[in-house]
């Protein structure tokens, strides 16, 4: 069957048919593809509590050893607290930023800029 112009109304649906198959593939290779978030706040917000805790744990005992074999009590227990906790807030800088992207979701690699 003919249509006014002469084309075959089978070879328009064909072309029609093509078309919409190119324009699929092309939507599914622009589309950005979805991440498994693993991580939850509550365990991302108990690593950071716990590796803060452990280095002020770790300087305070440091510091109360060091007083206590040097006698200079209480010099060596203030400064190992301060350097538990400078360690701590550089451990959590740390890992928060290797933890975030700005979209709150862990990058794979090869689409991680860092």
């Amino acid at each position: 069957m003919s249509n006014p112009n002469g084309n075959s109304s089978n070879s328009d649906a064909d072309a029609l048919k093509a078309l919409s198959e190119k324009l699929e593939a092309t939507k599914k290779s622009h589309e950005t593809p979805e991440f498994q978030n693993d991580r939850s706040g509550m365990g991302a917000g108990l690593k950071y509590a716990s590796e803060f805790s452990a280095a002020v744990i770790v300087g305070a005992f440091l510091g109360y050893f060091a007083d206590k074999f040097a006698g200079t009590q209480p010099w060596g227990m203030i400064i190992g607290l301060l350097l538990g906790f400078s360690t701590g807030v550089m451990n959590i800088v740390r890992a928060a930023k290797e933890g975030m992207d700005g979209s709150g979701t862990d990058l794979p690699p090869e689409l991680d800029e860092d």
